[in-house]
């Protein structure tokens, strides 16, 4: 009798997980489901041990320590993104699930629908399974994946508003018109094109790379500037820097460019723009400045003009092919990066 119970048991309980599959698989019953998760469900997060103790009101994720049931249709920007990167690092618990309120009323829909309307004795029996089925089909099964769908959902949107307002600020970087020269440097004989140098940053093997091209494309020189960086208070070092410093005064000097671009995807290379500007101080060049600036970190392009070097752009490597230069300064700035990634870390 034991062993036929236990038979029973084990046939029911698949009977009743087999009916809770099939009801979470009912494309009807799936649709109805995450229509109302995706239009009711909230988002709640809060900081584990280890984010209580790392996470303080200076932190990139202090705004989203914690959030009471932020609806997911109201994430209309890229602070998902901050919340998946905070989940990952273990520094935030992360919930998404429906209210409470909103949680019973689907359940009691769902069984206004599945139980029988019976009243015997049997029935109602019967509609205390047909509840667990429901209970299990909906905990077990259609929730979690609405949750997963959620989740890719939000991920996607922030993704997408992401690159939208990327795109955006690049587009005014990039849309700005070509480089001009100014009629006081262009001579009957001069070049139709202008003069390029172009500056890759190197930890040291390779060396910072300074490479010079003609208006034809040729190049006229190159430059190692392996201590031009150098931060070290040290003495020899600091002569090091001083004597790499008078190199490159000697060669934009000697070859006087009219535009210089610096490949800038390291961090490093920010600190060589400020190295080529402390060369610029120099007593030796020219006195007249016109300083423009544009914020670098926000994406992308830093000029100065002299009389000596009258812009340097300081850009993402691959940018070059979409700024607006004429077509000969986007060969001569392309081909001038070439040449010095060819000695320099690539950037």
């Amino acid at each position: 009798m034991l062993v036929h119970e236990v038979k029973f048991q084990t046939i029911f309980f698949c009977g009743f997980f087999q009916a809770a599959v099939e009801i979470s698989c009912e494309p009807c019953v799936r649709r109805y489901v995450r229509l109302i998760f995706m239009d009711k469900a909230v988002v709640s997060t809060s900081p584990t041990s280890d984010g209580k103790a790392a996470i303080d009101s200076f932190h990139q994720f202090a705004g989203i320590k914690w959030l009471r049931e932020k609806p997911v249709k109201k994430f209309d920007d890229a602070q998902w993104l901050l919340i998946q990167k905070a989940e990952e690092e273990k520094l935030l618990q992360v919930t998404i699930k429906l209210p409470q309120k909103v949680m019973d009323q689907l359940i009691d829909d769902c069984n206004g629908r599945y139980l029988s309307i019976g009243v015997s004795k049997y029935a109602q029996l019967w509609n205390e399974q047909r509840s667990l089925i429901l209970k299990d089909a909906l905990f077990a099964f259609l929730l979690p994946s609405m949750e997963k769908e959620a989740r890719s959902l939000l991920t996607s949107r922030a993704k997408n508003r992401l690159l939208w307002e990327y795109g955006k600020v690049f587009w005014n970087k990039v849309s700005v018109g070509p480089y001009q020269r100014k009629e006081s440097d262009i001579s009957m004989d001069d070049e139709a094109a202008p003069r390029v140098m172009a500056c890759c940053w190197g930890p040291g093997k390779p060396a910072t790379t300074f490479v010079m091209l003609d208006s034809s494309g040729e190049v006229l020189d190159v430059l190692y500037a392996g201590s031009l960086t150098l931060r070290s208070q040290h003495a020899s070092d600091q002569q090091r820097k001083k004597n790499d410093q008078q190199r490159v005064l000697k060669f934009m000097t000697d070859h006087q460019p009219h535009v210089v671009v610096l490949g800038a995807v390291h961090l490093s290379c920010t600190k060589l723009k400020d190295d080529i500007y402390e060369v610029n101080n120099y007593k030796l060049i020219h006195e007249s400045w016109c300083f423009l600036q544009i914020n670098l970190e926000s994406d992308a392009v830093t000029c100065w003009c002299t009389q000596l070097i009258h812009y340097i752009f300081i850009l993402p490597y691959r940018v070059i092919e979409w700024l607006s230069f004429t077509h000969e300064q986007k060969f001569l700035a392309s081909a001038a990066l070439n040449i010095a990634e060819l000695d320099a870390t690539r950037c």
